[in-house]
């Protein structure tokens, strides 16, 4: 398999920062404040490949800042530091480095992003079907009648029930609301597409059902993935590699059975252990 991306040495920090900052934070001091500056270090020092087709796990308790790298990687925050590279298509892209117009493009064709909270990834004034059309018309997607048979047929695809099609994203129950923040950030077929804690707040039964659709469609797509969560269950279902983050920096990483069989780290350890 080859890299779709690379990450190396990305690190974004809340404040002003010094030259402390890296030094006294991180898992070993068990802290992600300066004791000079006093600013936040979201994450530093991460590094991690992600291969076509495959699906990676990021799993830590909050504050870890495994949802800053989504955040970074789909350009919606600023880096302090790094590099991520997306390969494939024409060319090869750092997507730190790209201004906004590139960035808005970019993610308008070849990304996907579905958040914890519907509403960072829906357009609540416009129908279900017309959540995706608004995506695939940013694509570049003009015809009508196009738009139209691929939003029903992802609707479709996602279990959502057609006859809902042109109804408001606020009359959806939360699952229902987060199947059509898949359909739409499938529209488009991203290379990459990221996950932000999608199952947190819905009922077990519900979460089953979104975490075999997730996989399902990345089977039939082969699309790669990012999944961050908190839950073992998930990291266990989904990814086939996984990258254990506390207070800011990567601590542990591999296959994902050996983390959770094996757990090396004392804190994927403590982890593993309170979910048994």
């Amino acid at each position: 398999m080859k890299p779709i991306l690379k990450v190396q040495g990305l690190a974004r920090i809340h404040g002003n920062s010094c030259p402390s900052c890296l030094s006294s934070t991180g898992a070993e001091t068990g802290n992600n404040q300066c004791k000079r500056c006093k600013s936040i270090v979201a994450c530093a020092d991460i590094d991690f490949e992600l291969m076509e087709g495959e699906i990676l796990g990021i799993i830590g308790e909050s504050g870890s800042g495994k949802s800053t790298i989504i955040r970074l990687l789909y350009m919606l925050d600023e880096a302090n530091d790094g590099k991520a590279y997306l390969y494939g298509g024409e060319e090869t892209l750092d997507l730190l480095t790209l201004n906004r117009a590139q960035a808005r493009q970019l993610r308008d064709r070849h990304m996907g992003i579905v958040h914890q909270n519907p509403r960072l990834g829906l357009n609540y004034n416009i129908s279900a079907g017309g959540n995706i059309a608004e995506r695939l018309l940013m694509s570049g997607n003009r015809r009508f009648h196009d738009i139209r048979r691929i939003a029903s047929e992802l609707l479709a695809r996602a279990e959502v029930p057609l006859g809902r099609m042109d109804d408001m994203p606020g009359t959806f129950s939360g699952g229902m609301q987060q199947r059509v923040q898949i359909a739409k950030a499938l529209s488009t077929r991203p290379r990459l597409l990221l996950l932000d804690e999608v199952t947190t707040g819905l009922d077990l039964s519900v979460q089953a059902r979104i975490l075999d659709l997730i996989l399902e469609l990345q089977r039939e797509l082969g699309i790669s993935m990012i999944v961050v969560t908190h839950d073992l269950g998930v990291i266990r279902l989904l990814a086939s590699r996984t990258l254990v983050m506390k207070t800011g920096r990567i601590v542990e990483h591999g296959l994902t059975d050996q983390i959770l069989q094996d757990p090396q780290h004392a804190y994927t350890q403590q982890l593993v252990a309170s979910a048994l």
